[in-house]
C-alpha cells in the first residue's frame, strides 16, 4: 500500500498543480483545459488531480486566488512606499504596470478569463477583495488631499479601468515595446490625474459661491 504523503506533501503538489496549470488556463481558455490535460502537462496520471482538488473549476480559483495575492502584495508594497498622496499614486501605478509587465500570464488570469463565482470559494475572493480595497484606500487618499472629486468608487474605477485598459492593450501585443507601454500609461495616468484634479477644484470652487437669493 503506498505510504499516505504528509501534510507538506500534499500541499507541494497542490502548488505544483497550480503551477503547471496557469500556462494551460492562459493558453487554451478555461473551457479549453480538461483535468486529463493537466495531468499530461504534469506527467501524472489522469486521476491524481483529483486527489488533491475537487474539480478543474477548483484548480482555477486557487490558481486565480494565488495571481491576486501576488497582485495585491506587489501594490500594497508600493502603497506603503510613498510618503505623500502622490508618491504614493506613483508608486502603485508603476507596481500596476510591472505586475502585468513580469506577469502577464497571472495579470491574464486575474481579470480576462471566464472566471468562476468567487463566493463559492473565500480564499478567491477574500484575495479579490484586497486588491479593490488597496485600490479603494488610494483613491481615498487623493480625495483627501483634494487631488481628485470626492467620490471613491467612481475614482477607484477611472483609475483601475485606465490602468487595466493599458496593459490589457500591452498584452494583446499592440505597443512595440517595455518602453512604449511605459510611454502610454505614463501619459495615460497623467492626464487622468489632471482631470480628476481639475475636478476637485471645480467642485471646491462651486462649493465656496455664495449662494445668491431670488428677489
Amino acid at each position: 500500500m503506498p505510504r499516505a504523503k504528509t501534510p507538506q506533501e500534499r500541499e507541494t503538489m497542490r502548488e505544483l498543480i497550480c503551477r503547471g496549470s496557469e500556462r494551460l488556463f492562459v493558453e487554451r481558455g478555461a473551457n479549453g483545459v480538461s483535468m486529463r490535460d493537466l495531468a499530461a502537462e504534469l506527467g501524472i496520471s489522469p486521476m491524481a488531480p483529483y486527489r488533491y482538488f475537487k474539480d478543474k473549476a477548483e484548480i482555477l480559483a486557487t490558481v486565480r486566488a494565488a495571481a491576486f495575492s501576488r497582485f495585491s502584495d506587489t501594490i500594497e508594497t508600493a502603497f506603503a512606499s510613498g510618503t505623500t498622496p502622490t508618491a504614493r499614486a506613483r508608486a502603485i501605478g508603476k507596481a500596476y504596470l510591472g505586475f502585468a509587465l513580469d506577469e502577464p500570464d497571472a495579470y491574464r488570469l486575474i481579470f480576462d478569463l471566464v472566471q468562476p463565482e468567487e463566493d463559492q470559494y473565500p480564499e478567491l475572493a477574500y484575495q479579490s477583495a484586497r486588491a479593490k480595497a488597496i485600490l479603494t484606500r488610494q483613491s481615498e487618499d487623493l480625495i483627501a488631499a483634494g487631488l481628485a472629486p470626492d467620490d471613491t468608487e467612481q475614482v477607484t474605477h477611472s483609475l483601475w479601468s485606465a490602468a487595466h485598459g493599458v496593459c490589457v492593450l500591452y498584452i494583446a501585443g499592440k505597443f512595440k515595446s517595455t518602453d512604449s507601454v511605459r510611454d502610454a500609461y505614463r501619459s495615460t495616468m497623467r492626464w487622468l490625474f489632471m482631470g480628476l484634479r481639475a475636478d476637485a477644484e471645480l467642485a471646491r470652487d462651486s462649493a465656496s459661491k455664495p449662494i445668491k437669493e431670488t428677489p
